[in-house]
């Protein structure tokens, strides 16, 4: 079925597919069969390729292809922050993951049944805001660092 054109699932006037019963193609099969069938009179099956809302065109385009199957959200206002043309990729990965809160911390961990406390200072429930500034220990590392771009006033909650 690797080569198969639109007209093999036609027979005569009708369409000719199987599987109508199958809860799964169940919507599929109904739209089909809502269609007219194709005629053999009217031409051959070409290969269209969807590049936007009713704009199909005999040629692939990839990028078109993901346009149509990712799902669009709006810009965020921290995305040239993480994401810029020197950034070293494995970095810029940690810290998207760290603003999404999406990192391997105790208390996502825990929800997997792994318990893991804060491997800088012991305290039981490590955190996104905990790792990064509430500790002790990092907090006194960020300081330093941070006082200059930010100023005196840091705040260690995320």
């Amino acid at each position: 079925m690797r080569h198969a054109k639109v007209y093999d699932a036609v027979a005569g006037n009708e369409w000719n597919i199987r599987g109508g019963r199958s809860r799964r193609f169940h919507g599929l099969y109904d739209s089909i069969l809502a269609l007219v069938p194709p005629a053999p009179d009217k031409g051959k099956d070409i290969i269209m390729w969807k590049h936007g809302d009713d704009d199909y065109r005999p040629t692939f385009s990839a990028a078109r292809t993901w346009d149509q199957l990712r799902i669009k959200k709006s810009k965020v206002e921290w995305c040239r922050v993480v994401w810029f043309a020197q950034g070293v990729p494995r970095f810029s990965f940690i810290t998207w993951l760290a603003i999404r809160n999406r990192q391997s911390t105790g208390d996502r961990m825990r929800a997997w049944g792994i318990v893991q406390g804060c491997v800088l200072c012991g305290e039981r429930d490590e955190t996104r805001d905990h790792l990064f500034f509430a500790c002790p220990y990092s907090y006194t590392i960020w300081e330093p660092l941070a006082c200059p771009l930010i100023g005196r006033n840091i705040n260690p909650d995320w």
